[in-house]
């Protein structure tokens, strides 16, 4: 879980056909790793010191028979909203990852679709019961939207547009796919 979390918090802002190099980075050189900086290296250190915690919360909330799935989504979203560095888009990735809940509108779903950008602002550190009010509407909201579209339908055409993007990178979009699993296993081939 916490190899999901760093290879989430990895691919922000970077091209998907090196996260993988730069997780096998992280395993081996850990907090001194080149690829941490910034909000990269405070999610590290924020799920190295958690992990246990973040762990058992989570499959206590994915366990449950008690929670519907739109509940468990929210629940998950919430764990991995204290994360530094993850944002509504990459908390939700992690969920869809995890529970295949939620779902990652990034900077090219929000293309694709045309989302607007703003309404995926989530303010962490707000303390006033308007900010939390507002942020509460707004996961619900971007889990509601995530859910909307699909979370398989948005997986499906985020990795068919990376490899249409990329064709010297990958394949095909069950080749860009394939790699979320074989970074986080480490049979990958670069």
């Amino acid at each position: 879980m916490a190899d999901v979390i760093m290879m989430v918090s990895l691919s922000i802002q970077q091209r998907w056909s090196q996260v993988g190099n730069m997780l096998s980075d992280v395993r081996k050189n850990r907090d001194e790793s080149i690829f941490l900086w910034n909000n990269k290296k405070r999610s590290y250190n924020y799920v190295s010191t958690h992990k246990h915690f973040i762990y058992g919360s989570m499959l206590a909330v994915i366990n449950s028979s008690n929670l519907t799935d739109h509940a468990k989504a929210i629940s998950l979203m919430k764990i991995f909203l204290k994360i530094p560095g993850l944002n509504l888009p990459k908390a939700g990735f992690v969920c869809q990852l995890v529970a295949g809940l939620v779902g990652c509108m990034d900077i090219h779903n929000i293309k694709t679709y045309g989302v607007d950008a703003k309404s995926l602002e989530y303010n962490k550190n707000c303390k006033t019961s308007r900010g939390i009010d507002n942020n509460r509407k707004k996961l619900i909201k971007y889990i509601n939207l995530c859910h909307d579209y699909g979370s398989e339908n948005l997986w499906n055409s985020w990795c068919s547009m990376i490899a249409d993007k990329y064709p010297r990178d990958f394949v095909d979009g069950n080749h860009v796919s394939e790699l979320h699993y074989t970074y986080l296993t480490g049979e990958y081939n670069d």
